[in-house]
């Protein structure tokens, strides 16, 4: 299949698979087309996989079937979301709302030059600002990856500094970079990168058991508890965005909590400060 078809039978799919139906008029709306175009779309994808869809004469419309199986993996909700995306698409875009974050501004001129020293595995001398350090201080690192926590973007990388691999918020860079040569620290010497671990999950255990069973709905529990694996050095982001870093006073605000073994085990991957 060419990419526009792939890319169209992918927005059939995931239509379908999210709302149960589709018709021409989300194809014309979505791409611009003509009926006749949409209708021609719709009846070869039909053709390649007649398991998937039942046309319903009485909707109009493409039913998806008991037998669907699709071309790519559909279980990410927010693949749904972007293909739905414009207030004139007949689904439910309008209904859609996310809260939006206080995201740093990022300044292209200061990361040109980190994404380059990733690319090309290059050391680099940068300005940087901690909470520790309220000075633009130079530092010398040797970045490997990029984090999104959610919240804010991060670099990993090797500090020479603290010759050890840290993370750098990549907000606080400022300055002129100057590279320093190819970096002699790579990403298969990161230990805590390389390093997956365990986070396990419970119902905080000051629910009553009815209270329970909701929150191990909730977050997909199997025999009361959830195991998520997680590099050991994104452990802390992991924590934060399950609001489980710190304890709240109510088991209603804290909802679920980490189970004691794992807390000891994940001890030695929480950051250090910089």
């Amino acid at each position: 299949m060419t990419y526009k078809i792939d890319e169209r039978f992918f927005f059939i799919e995931t239509l379908v698979w999210w709302e149960g139906r589709i018709n021409t008029r989300h194809l014309r709306e979505k791409y611009d087309l003509s009926q006749a175009t949409a209708q021609k779309i719709l009846k070869q994808y039909q053709k390649m996989f007649p398991e998937n869809l039942t046309y319903n004469p009485s909707e109009k419309a493409f039913i998806v079937s008991d037998s669907f199986t699709a071309i790519d993996k559909l279980n990410d909700f927010s693949d749904y979301l972007v293909n739905i995306s414009g207030d004139d698409h007949p689904s439910i875009s309008t209904s859609v709302f996310e809260v939006e974050a206080p995201l740093r501004n990022l300044n292209p001129l200061q990361i040109r030059p980190i994404l380059r020293a990733i690319r090309e595995k290059l050391a680099i001398d940068i300005g940087y600002i901690s909470l520790s350090n309220p000075d633009y201080l130079d530092r010398i690192i040797q970045p490997h990856s990029l984090i999104f926590d959610g919240l804010r973007w991060h670099i990993r990388a090797y500090c020479n500094k603290n010759q050890d691999f840290r993370d750098f918020s990549l907000s606080r860079f400022n300055g002129d970079a100057i590279f320093e040569g190819k970096a002699t620290h790579s990403v298969e010497q990161d230990k805590n990168w390389n390093t997956f671990v365990d986070v396990v999950i419970e119902p905080d255990p000051r629910f009553s058991d009815v209270q329970k069973q909701i929150i191990e709905k909730d977050y997909q529990m199997v025999n009361g508890r959830k195991i998520i694996s997680v590099r050991g050095a994104l452990t802390n982001y992991l924590l934060k965005r399950l609001n489980i870093d710190h304890y709240q006073n109510t088991p209603e605000a804290q909802q679920i909590v980490l189970s004691s073994e794992c807390r000891k085990n994940i001890a030695p991957y929480l950051p250090q400060p910089i």
